[in-house]
């Protein structure tokens, strides 16, 4: 079952009611019963860095032009919300405290690698892309946290870390930006430095069964393909775009049901060699997995543009190393090969959006276009019908990454 048979996407930009609804003069709150904010549970910086994200996702001048004057309003007051989130939650010595209870006490806790590189990720983004002061702030946090770079020791948090770096470096060259003194040379050896560990993670761990930069899928794992495809920008080298490919597509497929559509991968028990969880799905693998699908279709323009030909026999290798006949191994190349073409990349994006609007294992919708509310997740059982602050995030940003289709619906209507 495809999404273009199963599913119609919507014609229009999504409401932002239910982000607003979960935010309040301190921040984005982590958790939801119903569509209801449970205040108890307080607030985390990678929520509120998340939702950074998503404002400038959607006030970035490609898409703010899909929005109402009163979205485009109401989104420039929520990106002062989390600005000031994230100041707060900074220390002096450039970390980002995650965990704040209700009553704005920070919660105790240990540094958390992965939330400092997002938090990177989402203020270069911010200081790159928002429109107006609000760019003074968000270079004012990624200033304060710029020595925090080279100490963030966890593979998702240099995966942000890494975008971030390569981010800022190609924001320069195409003069949206002016770099400090001395950023770039830092800034460029961040890159081939991070770049260099998350492939050696993924050279480490693989083989011919198993193509993948740990010894299971567990949670957030689009982000991995993802950095890789974002730093061949900047570096240029082949090897980082075929192993991001490579990659890529070892989650695609492990992501993909026997009928067609995109499953994320469980929470039970994650995805290994031995055995893999159906449930409980969870929204964030949907919006990761097209961030990597999108990035990688660029990957591939870009790559053409410098008259690259990436070597894809890895992905095939798994598949191939089965098949008993030259003939049969031929057949598995060309149609893999097909399947990362700059063309069907962008349509499996596109159907990582088809699975918020019910083309998931359980045919239900699991997003609401008219709040832009989302289930926290999809369990055998059903939708967890908790829509809280991730939830909303991944379906927005999914939402976003997808957004050209309702650029070409303008253009046609007009």
């Amino acid at each position: 079952m495809s999404a273009e048979q199963n599913v119609s996407l919507p014609g229009g930009a999504p409401s932002f009611r239910h982000l607003r609804r979960m935010t309040d003069d301190t921040g984005l709150l982590e958790h939801a019963l119903g569509r209801i904010p449970r205040r108890k549970e307080g607030y985390t910086t990678d929520d509120n860095a998340r939702a950074l994200w998503v404002v400038t996702e959607w006030l970035s001048p490609e898409r703010a032009k899909l929005l109402t004057p009163d979205d485009r309003q109401r989104l420039a007051s929520l990106a002062d919300i989390y600005l000031a989130f994230m100041l707060w939650c900074q220390r002096d010595d450039g970390w980002f405290h995650n965990n704040i209870a209700y009553d704005r006490t920070p919660e105790p806790e240990f540094v958390s690698y992965d939330c400092q590189g997002r938090s990177v990720w989402s203020c270069a983004d911010a200081w790159i892309r928002l429109p107006g002061q609000q760019r003074e702030t968000a270079f004012a946090l990624l200033r304060n946290a710029f020595d925090t770079i080279g100490r963030i020791d966890s593979l998702r948090g240099q995966a942000f870390a890494l975008a971030a770096c390569a981010h800022l470096l190609e924001a320069e060259d195409q003069e949206r930006i002016r770099l400090p003194q001395g950023w770039r040379d830092q800034l460029r050896a961040h890159v081939d430095r991070l770049e260099e560990a998350i492939v050696a993670a993924f050279l480490k761990t693989s083989d011919n069964a198993w193509r993948w930069f740990e010894p299971a899928m567990t949670y957030s794992n689009g982000v991995l393909p993802w950095s890789l495809l974002r730093a061949y920008r900047i570096t240029g080298r082949t090897k980082t775009l075929e192993i991001g490919l490579d990659s890529l597509f070892s989650l695609r497929k492990a992501m993909t049901a026997e009928g067609g559509w995109f499953r994320p991968i469980g929470n039970e028990k994650w995805h290994s060699r031995e055995a893999t969880s159906q449930w409980d799905q969870q929204p964030l693998e949907m919006f990761k997995l097209a961030l990597a699908l999108d990035e990688g279709a660029s990957a591939l323009e870009l790559a053409a543009k410098r008259g690259v030909s990436p070597d894809l026999s890895g992905l095939y290798r798994s598949d191939a190393a089965a098949m008993q006949t030259a003939a049969a191994k031929e057949d598995v190349r060309t149609q893999l090969e097909a399947a990362a073409s700059v063309e069907e990349l962008r349509q499996a994006r596109d159907r990582c959006l088809a699975w918020f609007h019910g083309d998931n294992d359980l045919r239900v919708p699991m997003a609401d276009p008219s709040d832009g509310s989302c289930f926290d997740g999809l369990r055998k059982s059903g939708p967890n019908i908790n829509c809280g602050a991730e939830a909303v995030i991944s379906y927005l940003m999914t939402e976003a990454l997808c957004s050209d289709r309702l650029s070409e619906n303008r253009q046609q209507a007009s």
